[in-house]
């Protein structure tokens, strides 16, 4: 009995018509991803808004630099409300220099060897060449340089920091007190480290020989 069932349930099989499932894959996918491509398209239209205002807001790239307090260096737009006189500086021979520096003084091989060596607070040193000057201070512990700048022009380049205008710059000691250095206007300014040595280049000069200089 249960094989004439099986055979009448074999030949009623052939004689059913059972159309093809419809193909919902597409459709499935299409709905699990629209969410997805929606967060996507946001998240990208989000960065490259950004990556827009980097590019071409100065006020936004100050901002940046600011706020990642670049080794060492503060930047404000105005003036701190006490300035004391300038630190204690002595000129020095480059042998004294490396016995006072906690770090490895540097001399760039695009400036050779300076006219004139300064150290001031014994934690921070100064080479001097011609109109040039290299600022030399280990940027991993507090700051030790105020800047006096605005927004405009402001740059970052390959991690460095471009000021491409004169600005007020300051000495900030162990207490985080601001000094006055003279004279009180730096001049053009690469900023860079290198390990734990913050780089300050001042003077009359290009980003493009400054960037040089910060290479050699």
């Amino acid at each position: 009995m249960i094989d004439d069932q099986a055979e009448a349930l074999r030949d009623l099989g052939r004689h059913l018509h059972v159309p093809e499932p419809p193909d919902v894959t597409a459709a499935v996918l299409t709905r699990i991803n629209a969410p997805r491509k929606r967060w996507l398209k946001a998240l990208v239209a989000a960065i490259t808004a950004f990556a827009i205002a980097f590019a071409v807001s100065p006020a936004v790239r100050a901002g940046v630099q600011q706020l990642l307090e670049f080794a060492g260096v503060e930047f404000r737009t105005e003036a701190p409300q006490t300035v004391a006189p300038p630190l204690p500086s002595n000129d020095v021979s480059l042998e004294e220099a490396k016995k006072q520096m906690p770090f490895e003084i540097h001399l760039p091989g695009g400036l050779g060897t300076p006219d004139k060596i300064t150290v001031h607070e014994g934690r921070f040193v100064t080479l001097h060449y011609g109109d040039l000057r290299l600022d030399q201070f280990d940027g991993t512990i507090s700051s030790t340089i105020g800047k006096l700048v605005h927004q405009d022009g402001v740059e970052q380049v390959d991690g460095k920091v471009w000021i491409p205008y004169p600005h007020v710059f300051f000495y900030i000691d162990r207490d985080g007190q601001w000094h006055t250095e003279e004279p009180q206007r730096a001049a053009q300014t690469l900023l860079w480290q290198r390990d734990q040595v913050t780089f300050r280049l001042e003077g009359d000069l290009t980003k493009e020989k400054a960037l040089e200089i910060s290479a050699s």
